[in-house]
């Protein structure tokens, strides 16, 4: 796939030479090709095999990701990184995000993978030991597509993990090492990115996994932030302009031109995390409100909007900052993601300023329970517990950032919908629904409540675009499944509901609004 002479990769004429005796070698490499994905690299029998993870590897239990299998590469590409030119293959820049040795607990060729991962202090699996299941489920297509989850047991970070003695090595021998590192092969630190600030060069946010109050561990130090109802964005500044990303990667910049206040507030080349937020009359976040917003295109319609309707911009993380210095003499900004949240928000509060539309919203400074009730007493969907000493890790969901919500709410993929009756003859009546459970979709309910009336006359003309004849779900009951029309599985929305039942459905849901912000293969159970 690749020339040498043409590309900086390295492309050698024979295999890489491997020795016995020394443990494999693995490197994860962040790709801004095309579209962002992470590169994920094994070592086994004197060659990288290699997944391309559009999601990156999580960093929480439960959650599978498509990992694309992709050809094989040499060993020597453990330490490469820099810029792939136009017209080559994979073209488009690749850092290392993490890179070491690895402990193939399992090699089951084109079927399972099990791999503890020993990654650098500073990389981005955290400077702990992972370990990884990669699977290739029946029906995926041809072999090339896999899931990839971190495992529920997981090593602790002194467990050397080499002991091949008492386990079955990746050729299924008792007491053999695998094949190893190539002893001149130099495996270097992962390397922090520096973002222009502009569209093309955007991460993804850190992600927060689903808690509770008890599931706290009272040895960490954490910060206690709100959760606002809104939509989340990265923000960069780069020219004296705002470039505003969903966390779908879409460009939402055009509507929400008030926001631009942001690069009068900061420097250039800042990048910062935030949520967009509409409030109503009482000074509470809105998300019905904020959905008169999310998918205005016209921009004499966004104008008059923005009158009745304006946003605010939540900033509550610093990826990167500009500086007074940076911006005279052309010298790189201070990239923020590897310092702590602690170090990260005291920059963010003495750089950025407060505007109109532009907020810079303080922790909570009492306990748990009283952020909680806070929130609670605000309308507020709950808070954000951050661990004090935890970096920023773009583009993964986290556990050192809880989410513990006041309501239950639940992202959800629409797979069809009921006709409707009476009042509602010519919109709908309920809308189907399902999120990706075990690598499949799975049904957990439909929706008839929460809608207004113009919400279902646009839900109506939506959903007759993407018809198809087959349920989307294969566990949709035989009672649901009368008189369905059935829709490609494309759409997200975002609904509130009383508790999920023991066979995974939603009791009571309530509708909540549309989620153009999110990929329906992101929607996965949040609790």
């Amino acid at each position: 796939m690749r020339q040498a002479g043409k590309t900086p990769e390295p492309v050698p004429d024979k295999p890489s030479p491997h020795s016995s005796s020394d443990a494999p070698i693995f490197v994860i490499q962040e790709h801004h090709a095309s579209r962002l994905h992470w590169d994920f690299r094994l070592e086994h029998s004197g060659v990288l095999v290699s997944w391309a993870v559009p999601k990156g590897p999580p960093l929480a239990f439960g959650e599978n990701r498509l990992a694309v299998m992709t050809e094989d590469h040499p060993l020597g590409y453990v330490s490469f990184q820099g810029t792939i030119p136009k017209g080559q293959y994979g073209a488009g820049t690749v850092t290392i995000w993490d890179a070491g040795t690895c402990t193939l607990e399992k090699w089951r060729e084109g079927t399972e993978i099990i791999a503890v991962l020993h990654g650098k202090p500073k990389g981005g699996l955290g400077g702990v030991p992972r370990r990884y299941a990669l699977i290739h489920t029946p029906g995926m297509g041809a072999g090339k597509k896999w899931l990839i989850h971190l495992m529920k047991a997981q090593p602790s970070p002194d467990e050397a993990g080499n002991n091949a003695a008492n386990r079955e090595d990746v050729h299924g021998r008792a007491g053999q090492a695998p094949a190893g590192t190539p002893s001149q092969v130099e495996i270097p630190e992962a390397t922090v990115t520096t973002w222009s600030g502009k569209r093309h060069d955007l991460p993804a946010p850190m992600l927060a996994t689903a808690a509770t109050t008890a599931d706290m561990d009272p040895e960490h130090s954490w910060s206690l932030e709100m959760k606002w109802d809104g939509m989340r964005t990265i923000a960069g500044v780069a020219d004296g302009v705002v470039t505003l990303v969903s966390r779908n990667g879409n460009n939402v910049t055009e509507q929400y031109p008030e926001l631009q206040e942001l690069a009068t507030l900061t420097v250039d080349d800042s990048v910062l995390d935030g949520e967009i937020i509409a409030l109503n009359t009482l000074g509470r976040p809105d998300f019905s409100l904020l959905q008169q917003r999310m998918k205005l295109t016209s921009k004499r319609e966004i104008a008059k909007k923005v009158r009745k309707v304006p946003v605010h911009l939540m900033v509550f993380d610093a990826l990167q900052l500009g500086t007074e210095k940076a911006a005279q003499d052309g010298s790189a900004p201070q990239v923020l993601v590897q310092e702590s949240y602690t170090k990260r928000r005291h920059a963010l509060f003495a750089t950025v300023r407060e505007g109109t539309h532009v907020h810079l919203p303080p922790a909570h400074t009492g306990t748990i329970e009283e952020a909680v009730a806070t929130s609670h007493d605000l309308g507020l969907e709950g808070i954000v517990a951050k661990r004090n000493d935890s970096r920023y890790t773009t583009g993964r969901r986290s556990p050192a950032w809880r989410k513990i919500k006041d309501e239950r709410h639940q992202e959800v993929v629409i797979i069809g919908w009921h006709k409707g009756s009476g009042s509602r003859r010519d919109t709908l009546g309920s809308l189907l629904l399902a999120v990706h459970d075990r690598g499949h979709l799975h049904y957990v309910g439909r929706v008839a409540s929460g809608f207004s009336t113009p919400q279902l006359k646009a839900a109506a003309v939506l959903l007759k675009k993407i018809r198809r004849k087959t349920p989307p779900a294969n566990d949709v009951p035989a009672a649901s499944q009368r008189d369905v029309v059935w829709v490609t599985p494309r759409l997200v929305g975002e609904v509130k509901f009383t508790e999920k039942t023991r066979d995974g459905r939603l009791r009571h849901p309530s509708w909540r609004g549309w989620r153009p912000d999110k990929a329906a293969e992101d929607v996965h159970w949040e609790f």
